[in-house]
């Protein structure tokens, strides 16, 4: 069935046919095109452009195909255009010719645009949940983690101690920015175009605010040209998305890296694991890798977004069918990732031991005892290269860091060096960074309590 051709001899040419049809992937948004179709009709009563009775025909029509669809699994499967042919077609077969009333005043332009909206704002309110689930997860795990030492690391080398509970709390709010970045986005997705026609807005005497109420949409599109042609949200939308996706694929690097035998901190559920069709002692963290590479594909999809709309002309164009894949294929990469990810940090276990004897390295310590020395009296610079200097004394001379310390501080300062034992303890250490945000297991517990009520958790 085809929409248009009135004016046409002949079927169009059977491979553009075939290229030109985009139901084989916009059918994902027919629950929302059926949605609008509804709101549409009924405001075509309620202005009286067709009969009330013919409305809730075609209302009650609208709610057997989209019973039908997900019922029948067949049912879908049509040689049509795209989803707006697939509804009407449908429809047909209910309410016969009735049926091409429900297209009145209305072009498809600003159909897939509202389709489009509706459908991203359902699956920012679905990530909103999925998000809600792994900083929850986080949070458990550095909770539990919040007096668990272990190295942190600059530059990718031992830097100073830490506790896991910080590492979670860092990733959680990183993911509480995610969810912030949604939000904000989800308001501007969130303002129907339905009304603004092919690009020149109606004749008909429609409530569009009556139309929004109902969709659930907080405002109407200002202008019908720009209305047909903004595409914004998509890409905002995909931004929002790649950010995340950056932020999950740091947070399986670290888990990669820290669950390797290099370091063993943590075990990762063997549920998210596979092993080696020839090696068969290996446990391969291929989810935690898929995330990690899904992050250069939600970034094509951005890249993707941003290209197709570079040079448009106003108005709506058909190139804007590109824009439905990427959209599609960005949500698919998070939403997975997101769902995986939680599964992943619930199931961690935290080997306590090894990560304790890893932040055992005196080196670490260096600037903490740069700091005393400075708190002693002596200027913070001068402290920093007397610090320098004592590691590589140690490294020199095979003593330990703490040793060589307590050799040459005995008499630069005897206050430092009766506080070596302290100052070389990794708990010790963390636990007196206690600012707001600092490693200290109270902040670490305020912190993650803190990325929960920001999530409204």
């Amino acid at each position: 069935m085809k929409l248009w051709g009135g004016n046409y001899s002949a079927d169009p040419d059977a491979a553009f046919w075939e290229f030109n049809r985009s139901f084989p992937f916009d059918r994902r948004l027919l629950a929302e095109e059926i949605a609008a179709s509804k709101a549409w009709v009924r405001a075509l009563g309620h202005c009286g452009a067709i009969p009330v009775e013919d409305a809730e025909s075609l209302d009650r029509g609208l709610d057997v195909v989209f019973e039908k669809s997900l019922k029948e699994p067949g049912y879908c499967e049509l040689d049509v255009e795209d989803v707006h042919s697939f509804v009407e077609e449908r429809l047909g077969e209910i309410v016969g010719d009735l049926a091409g009333q429900a297209h009145l005043g209305r072009s498809r332009n600003e159909q897939t645009v509202t389709a489009l909206r509706l459908w991203i704002r359902g699956t920012i309110d679905r990530l909103h949940a999925g998000l809600g689930a792994l900083v929850h997860a986080l949070v458990e795990q550095g909770r539990a983690g919040a007096e668990a030492v272990m190295p942190g690391f600059t530059h990718t080398r031992a830097a100073e101690p830490i506790t896991f509970g910080h590492l979670a709390a860092a990733h959680a709010w990183a993911l509480v920015r995610d969810d912030q970045r949604l939000r904000d986005a989800r308001a501007r997705v969130n303002v129907l175009p339905l009304g603004s026609g092919a690009l020149a807005g109606v004749v008909l005497e429609l409530d569009r605010e009556a139309m929004a109420k109902e969709l659930g949409f907080d405002s109407i599109s200002p202008n019908a040209l720009d209305a047909v042609m903004d595409r914004d949200f998509a890409v905002e939308f995909v931004s929002a998305c790649a950010q995340l996706q950056t932020h999950l694929a740091r947070l399986a690097e670290d888990l990669i890296h820290f669950a390797g035998p290099e370091h063993g901190f943590v075990d990762l559920p063997e549920a998210f694991t596979t092993g080696s069709s020839l090696m068969p002692q290996k446990k391969n963290p291929d989810a935690l890798e898929l995330v990690r590479g899904k992050a250069a594909r939600v970034d094509g999809d951005l890249l993707r977004l941003l290209a197709l709309l570079k040079g448009l002309p106003a108005g709506y164009q058909k190139d804007l069918q590109e824009d439905k894949e990427a959209v599609f294929d960005a949500a698919d990469a998070v939403n997975g990732s997101v769902a995986v990810m939680v599964g992943v940090v619930a199931g961690l276990s935290l080997r306590r031991d090894a990560m304790r004897a890893a932040a055992g390295q005196e080196e670490m310590m260096a600037a903490g005892l740069a700091v005393a020395l400075a708190r002693e009296g002596m200027p913070f610079r001068k402290a920093h290269g007397i610090v320098g200097s004592l590691v590589a004394e140690a490294q020199r001379s095979g003593r330990s860091l703490r040793e060589t310390a307590s050799t040459e501080l005995t008499e630069l300062s005897p206050a430092v060096a009766q506080r070596l034992d302290a100052l070389f303890d990794p708990l010790e250490a963390v636990s007196a960074k206690s600012l707001p945000g600092g490693t200290a297991p109270d902040a670490v517990r305020a912190s993650l309590d803190a990325a929960l009520e920001a999530l409204g958790r």
